[in-house]
């Protein structure tokens, strides 16, 4: 179905002859898919002839359920590697083709497909191996696989598998643009503040948006009536939180990276708009990590939670390492440290870990959401949640052994001969406190799921089998 022109590719799991071939090379199996395409697509079986149905027969599986798996290409003809981004494409295509909702019309998908995953430590050298067909990076990551069941055992009569991809290339084609619209959509870029004599920056990172998958931590400097706003806001009220946002849709690299100054826009928590036109220079960037799939650890942290951690003077501040995905963005100003061992500037400007002791992350995982976090109540209600105004936590500082830009995975590995003191950490007043669970894991393209829809559904159901 895909050729070099088309903008995504179909593999299926079932190798071709031609790949079968130890000496197969890229030239000779496209020309076998070519044979494919002339010598069986648009005929019935009557027009097939009887070497037309020995090829016929050796394609595809030995039963009527076919696996195979999509990816995309980018508009200069490169073929995408991230195994995420193939997982997105392939999922967006089968809610589409598949009853997702109870919104959903039965009779108006064309045909249905389902799907499977195939897990690493189940599969092993054949997930591998199909990831690399797919032009996709070896990682450990589940790879998310399409199924078909033929249910028709004359299905090259009537134009039927004409039809049939005709359709599936039309979905799979509007699926791409939605891929490709994540990967180069630009957008207003948020942080949130720390600090007021000096003020740092932590990025409002996002898994599923390629302009905002990244975590960043940097140190600015604002213009002298902006930052005397801001501080004359923070010490009348400690307990709001503070963000600054870019006034346009910006590319960060380019706009932030490379120049290291912008204008911006200071809003508080509470909605208030603090200042506007600010101009933002000195653009200096301490941690500046992508958080594409393949730099991400396969597992969470266990016994512990690290943290990164800087400042300057007397304000050091935390922000939650995102080593894998879903996660929780969890940032504290103005942390009160009290070590063994003092910590010089000039260690924090070379990079630390932090690590919070008897901190279970990996049971953690995932976060509910951040309203059932910091606004619920019984055992997720604010009092209740381990990161707040005042908790106390025991702690290791480590050198941190990574560059700044450094990708991982692997970050958050510590070795204890890099420990340079230990001691106990509070974090500061609400205001200095942020935890966000929802940002960080929002798919800004999923169509919203009416879990209200499914539960009436669910009791007509049950109310016609009492």
């Amino acid at each position: 179905m895909s050729t070099k022109n088309t903008s995504f590719i179909v593999i299926p799991l079932n190798l071709l002859p031609s790949e079968r071939d130890p000496n197969a090379t890229e030239e000779s199996i496209e020309a076998e898919k070519q044979t494919i395409r002339e010598r069986i697509f648009n005929k019935s079986n009557s027009e097939l002839s009887d070497e037309d149905m020995v090829l016929l027969r050796a394609l595809g599986s030995d039963l009527n359920i076919n696996a195979f798996a999509l990816n995309f290409r980018y508009s200069d003809g490169r073929v995408n590697d991230d195994v995420e981004e193939a997982n997105y494409l392939n999922r967006r295509v089968v809610e589409v083709l598949s009853v997702d909702s109870p919104e959903d019309d039965p009779t108006k998908i064309p045909f249905y497909l389902t799907s499977t995953e195939f897990g690493y430590e189940t599969y092993g050298n054949c997930a591998q191996h199909f990831k690399k067909r797919l032009g996709l990076t070896e990682d450990k990551l589940d790879l998310f696989v399409l199924r078909n069941v033929l249910m028709n055992p004359f299905p090259t009569e009537g134009n039927f598998v004409d039809k049939m991809m005709g359709i599936f290339k039309d979905v799979v084609e509007k699926e791409v643009e939605v891929s490709i619209c994540i990967i180069q959509r630009h957008s207003k870029i948020g942080f949130i503040m720390q600090g007021t004599q000096n003020v740092y920056l932590v990025h409002r990172s996002m898994f599923y948006l390629a302009s905002r998958r990244r975590q960043l931590i940097a140190s600015v400097t604002l213009d002298a009536k902006a930052l005397q706003t801001y501080q004359d806001a923070k010490k009348s009220n400690p307990q709001e939180t503070y963000f600054l946002s870019t006034q346009s849709k910006e590319d960060l690299d380019a706009t932030m990276l490379s120049d290291g100054a912008f204008e911006a826009v200071i809003t508080s928590k509470s909605g208030k708009t603090l200042a506007t036109k600010v101009t933002v220079s000195n653009f200096k960037a301490i941690k500046d990590r992508p958080l594409n799939s393949k730099y991400r650890d396969t597992a969470y942290p266990s016994g512990h939670m690290p943290f990164y951690l800087y400042g300057s003077g007397s304000e050091y501040h935390i922000d939650h390492m995102l080593l894998r995905a879903p996660n929780c963005q969890l940032s504290g100003s103005n942390v009160k440290l009290s070590l063994a061992d003092v910590i010089s500037e000039e260690q924090i400007r070379e990079g630390c870990i932090l690590i919070a002791h008897d901190v279970e992350e990996e049971a953690m995982q995932p976060f509910l959401p951040t309203s059932e976090l910091v606004g619920g109540s019984g055992p997720t209600s604010k009092k209740n949640f381990f990161f707040q105004s005042g908790k106390k936590f025991k702690v290791s500082v480590f050198k941190d052994k990574y560059s700044s830009k450094h990708g991982g995975p692997g970050l958050g590995e510590v070795d204890y001969r890099d420990r340079l003191t230990t001691g106990e950490m509070i974090l500061g007043a609400d205001g200095e406190v942020w935890t966000d669970s929802e940002t960080v894991n929002r798919d800004p393209f999923k169509r919203a799921v009416p879990v209200a829809a499914w539960i009436d559904e669910f009791n007509k159901i049950g109310m016609e089998l009492e």
